[in-house]
C-alpha cells in the first residue's frame, strides 16, 4: 500500500501536465477571442501559415480540448481548428480578412485575438514560421502537412483574393522603419514616452542608443523572434530600483491620500436603496450601548455613496470615535452636499496622481490658473464614481475646470454626465451652456438658456444666474424684466451655497439695464463682479453715469479693473471735457495708449507732456499731435512744417499764418489766404526817371490801388474763414 501511494504521489504531476488545454472563444464587436488555458507558463510562439496562423508550445506537446470553440462562435472569421498530429502545433484557419494579436493575458493563460482589417505595420506575428528543428521548433506550415495531391479548396482561393497573391509579397522587415503617422496614436505615444521616461529616471530601463548602419541581412527561413506581450507580472518577479516610493508624493512635497481610500464606488451596489441603508446602518450599537466602529465607518460612506452629506456629518457627530479616516469623511460629507471647504485635509492635493486629486479640487473654490492641477488624476476618479454622485458633482468639477482654463477638461465631464445612461437632468444643459460660455460661443450659450428658462424647472433660477453671464460678455442690455427676476431670485436663495452666484448675477443686470447706482450699491456683496461692473459702465453707461462714478477722488484706491476698461473710461471723460480726471485712470504713461495720453495732455495745455507721450510714435494722428502741441509751445513754424507731413493743408495754412510766413501761405496756401500772401509779398516797382506817368502823384495813386486791392483780399478772407 506505502509503495501505491508513493507511486501515485510521483505520477499526480505528470497527470496534471497530461490535462488537455481547453481552447475557449467568444465573439465581440470587431474581433474574435480564442482563450487557451495551459495551467502553467508555456514558451508560446505564434505565426503565419497559408491559410491563417500556427500557435505552438517550445519543449512540449500539449493536448488540446477543441471541444468548447464553436459553441458561442460562428465561423465568419475563425473557419476552422485543428491540431496538428506530429508537431502538436494548434492551426488556425481564418476566412475574412483579420489579422491575429496573441499576448499573455497572464503566465500559462495565452489570449488570440482576430481582429478585423490590415495587420499592424512591422508585426512579427504576420512572419511565416520555420519548419520545426530540434527541440526549440518553431511552428511550421500548416500547408506542409497536408498530403500532397489537388483538391478544391474554397477558403483558399477566396483568402488569396482578398490577400491579391498574384504580386509578390514585398519584403518585411521585424520592426516598421518609420513610425506610424496616425493621430489617434498620439496619446499613446505619449504616454509610452512619460512611462519610458520615468523608468530610466528610477534606473529599471536603459536606453541603447540605434545603431546608424543597416542590420545585417538574415539568412532564408531564419525565424523572426516573436513579441511576447504580458499584461500582469511573472510570479516571483518584481521590478524595483531599489528606492523609496515617491508616488504618493505630489508636486509640492505634499503626500498624498491613497486611492484606496477613496474608492467611493465600493462604498454600496446595485441593491435597493432602502436595503443598503437597513443593512448599512444595522447593528450599530453594541454591547453596553456603545457604537461598532466598522458599522459607523460602514454607514457613514454609504451615505457619502448616495450623497446625503448631512446624514453623514450627523453620524460623526451623535458618535464621537476616532477613526483613521474620519477626517477625510468630514470634508467628503460637505462637497457631496455641494459645499466647499477650504480648511480641508484635501487642500494642496489638487496636483496628486490619485482620487485625491479630485476632492481637492471641489474643496477649494478659489483654485487660479497658477496652481498645478492634475485635471487627468481628476477626471479618473470623476469617472469611477456612482452614477448619482456624477451627476450631482460633475457641474463642479466642470466649473473649476473651467476657473483654471482647462476647458477640454469641462467637456470631457459633460460628455461623462451625457453618456451615462438615463436622463441627465437640466444640470447638464446648464453646463453644457457654461462650456460654450467659456469657449466663446456666448450666443450659442444664451440660446440654450433661454431654452431652459421657457421651460420652468429646478435648473430656472441657475440658468438667469448664467444667462446675465451670456448678456454681458456680448455687451448686450438686459430688459428690467429679468432684473426683477433675479431680485425674487436672490430674496429666495438668501443665505444658501448659491446666494452670492445670484447677487453678482443681480448685480452685472441691474448695471446693465442702466442701473449703475443699484449696481455700485451691491459691489461690497459681490466683489469679484467689480471689473466686470467698471466695464459695463464704459461700454453702457450714460454721460450722467460715468459723471456720477467715473470721476475719481485724487485719494481713492484704484478700482479692480482691466486695462482695457480704464482706457475706455479715459476716452469717455476726455470726450466730456474732463482731461485732468481721464488721466486719473492712466497712471502709468509707459503702458497707457501714447494718442490717448497726448490728447489728454493736450487738452490740459501741457505740449510738453504730450511730445513725451508721443515718443517713438510715427504715425499719421501722431504727427498731428505733435503739431497741436508744439502750436501750444509757440512754434507754429515747425508745427506747419509736421501738418504738411500729414496732407493737413488748412491746418497748415493757419500755422503759416500765425507764424507770418506769407512766403510760404503764397506758395502752398489756397484760396483767399493766398491772395492776401501775395499782396502782401509783392515787390515794390523798381525806380524810373521822373515823368508824367512815373512822378510822385502817380506813385501815390499806385500804393491808393495796391491798399485797395489788399483790402479787398482782407475782406473777401475775412467772408471766407469762420471766427474762431
Amino acid at each position: 500500500m506505502i509503495r501505491l501511494i508513493i507511486a501515485l504521489w510521483f505520477l499526480m504531476p505528470m497527470l496534471a501536465t497530461a490535462a488537455p488545454v481547453v481552447v475557449k472563444s467568444g465573439e465581440h464587436d470587431g474581433f474574435t477571442r480564442l482563450v487557451l488555458e495551459y495551467q502553467r507558463p508555456v514558451d508560446w510562439l505564434v505565426g503565419r501559415t497559408d491559410d491563417g496562423y500556427a500557435l505552438r508550445v517550445a519543449n512540449d506537446s500539449p493536448e488540446y480540448d477543441l471541444s468548447e470553440t464553436f459553441k458561442v462562435i460562428g465561423k465568419s472569421r475563425l473557419a476552422g481548428i485543428s491540431v496538428d498530429a506530429d508537431t502538436r502545433t494548434l492551426k488556425l484557419a481564418i476566412a475574412c480578412a483579420c489579422y491575429a494579436i496573441p499576448f499573455e493575458f497572464r503566465p500559462g493563460i495565452v489570449v488570440i485575438d482576430l481582429r478585423d482589417g490590415k495587420p499592424p505595420k512591422g508585426s512579427s506575428f504576420e512572419e511565416p514560421m520555420a519548419q520545426p528543428t530540434g527541440n526549440r521548433a518553431l511552428a511550421g506550415d500548416a500547408g506542409a502537412s497536408s498530403a500532397p495531391g489537388t483538391h478544391y479548396d474554397w477558403q483558399a482561393l477566396a483568402l488569396n483574393q482578398l490577400r491579391d497573391t498574384s504580386q509578390p509579397p514585398a519584403p518585411k522587415l521585424p520592426f516598421s522603419p518609420t513610425p506610424s503617422s496616425d493621430p489617434a496614436l498620439q496619446p499613446l505615444r505619449e504616454a509610452l514616452l512619460h512611462q519610458i521616461s520615468r523608468g530610466a529616471a528610477q534606473g529599471v530601463v536603459d536606453v541603447a542608443k540605434l545603431p546608424h548602419e543597416a542590420a545585417p541581412s538574415q539568412p532564408p527561413g531564419t525565424p523572426i523572434s516573436a513579441v511576447r506581450i504580458g499584461l500582469g507580472e511573472l510570479p516571483g518577479l518584481s521590478l524595483s530600483n531599489g528606492l523609496p516610493d515617491h508616488n504618493q508624493i505630489n508636486a509640492e512635497g505634499v503626500g498624498c491620500i491613497e486611492s484606496e481610500r477613496l474608492d467611493v464606488a465600493s462604498w454600496g451596489d446595485d441593491t435597493p436603496v432602502f436595503e443598503q441603508i437597513a443593512n448599512s446602518s444595522a447593528n450599530l450599537i453594541g454591547e453596553f450601548d456603545r457604537p461598532n466602529p466598522e458599522v459607523l465607518q460602514r454607514a457613514v460612506q454609504f451615505d457619502i455613496f448616495i450623497g446625503f452629506g448631512a446624514e453623514a456629518t450627523q453620524l460623526l457627530q451623535a458618535y464621537p470615535i476616532d477613526l483613521p479616516d474620519k477626517p477625510l469623511w468630514q470634508s467628503m460629507a460637505k462637497l457631496v452636499d455641494g459645499r466647499s471647504d477650504p480648511q480641508s485635509v484635501f487642500v494642496r492635493q489638487e496636483s496628486c496622481d490619485s482620487r485625491a486629486a479630485f476632492w481637492a479640487i471641489l474643496a477649494q473654490p478659489d483654485l487660479t490658473a497658477n496652481q498645478h492641477v492634475n485635471t487627468d488624476a481628476a477626471f479618473l476618479a470623476f469617472s469611477a464614481l456612482p452614477i448619482g454622485l456624477r451627476r450631482d458633482l460633475g457641474p463642479t468639477l466642470a466649473d473649476r475646470f473651467m476657473m483654471i482654463g482647462a476647458n477640454d477638461a469641462a467637456a470631457r465631464v459633460r460628455d461623462a454626465i451625457l453618456r451615462a445612461p438615463g436622463g441627465a437632468g437640466p444640470d447638464a444643459s446648464l453646463l453644457a451652456a457654461k462650456i460654450e460660455l467659456h469657449q466663446g460661443d456666448a450666443a450659442e450659450a444664451e440660446a440654450t438658456l433661454e431654452q431652459m428658462v421657457l421651460d420652468p424647472g429646478p435648473g430656472t433660477p441657475a440658468a438667469l444666474v448664467a444667462m446675465v453671464d451670456a448678456r454681458v460678455a456680448q455687451d448686450l442690455p438686459i430688459a428690467p424684466d429679468m432684473v426683477a427676476a433675479l431680485e425674487a431670485i436672490v430674496q429666495e436663495q438668501s443665505g444658501s451655497i448659491a446666494a452670492p452666484a445670484a447677487i453678482r448675477a443681480l448685480l452685472l443686470a441691474k448695471a446693465s439695464s442702466g442701473d449703475m447706482a443699484g449696481a455700485f450699491a451691491l459691489l461690497p456683496d459681490a466683489p469679484s463682479a467689480e471689473p466686470q461692473l467698471w466695464r459695463i459702465l464704459s461700454l453702457l453707461g450714460t454721460d450722467d453715469a460715468i459723471l456720477a462714478f467715473g470721476v475719481r477722488e485724487s485719494a481713492a484706491p484704484a478700482p479692480n479693473l482691466a486695462a482695457e476698461t480704464a482706457t475706455k473710461l479715459a476716452e469717455r471723460l476726455l470726450n466730456l471735457g474732463l482731461a485732468d480726471s481721464a488721466l486719473q485712470w492712466l497712471p502709468d504713461e509707459s503702458q497707457g495708449d501714447p494718442i490717448l495720453l497726448a490728447n489728454i495732455q493736450l487738452q490740459r495745455h501741457d505740449g510738453r507732456a504730450a511730445l513725451r507721450a508721443l515718443t517713438g510714435e510715427t504715425s499719421a494722428d501722431a504727427l498731428h499731435l505733435r503739431a497741436m502741441a508744439m502750436q501750444q509751445l509757440g512754434d507754429d513754424a515747425a508745427a506747419a512744417q509736421l501738418y504738411a507731413q500729414t496732407d493737413a493743408k488748412a491746418d497748415e495754412q493757419r500755422a503759416l499764418g500765425k507764424a507770418e510766413d506769407w512766403a510760404g501761405i503764397a506758395s502752398r496756401g489756397e484760396g483767399p489766404w493766398a491772395q492776401v500772401a501775395n499782396q502782401l509779398i509783392a515787390p515794390p516797382e523798381p525806380a524810373a526817371a521822373p515823368s508824367v506817368e512815373t512822378g510822385p502823384l502817380a506813385a501815390g495813386k499806385m500804393t491808393v490801388d495796391r491798399s485797395s486791392a489788399t483790402r479787398d483780399a482782407v475782406a473777401t478772407l475775412l467772408q471766407q474763414v469762420a471766427a474762431p
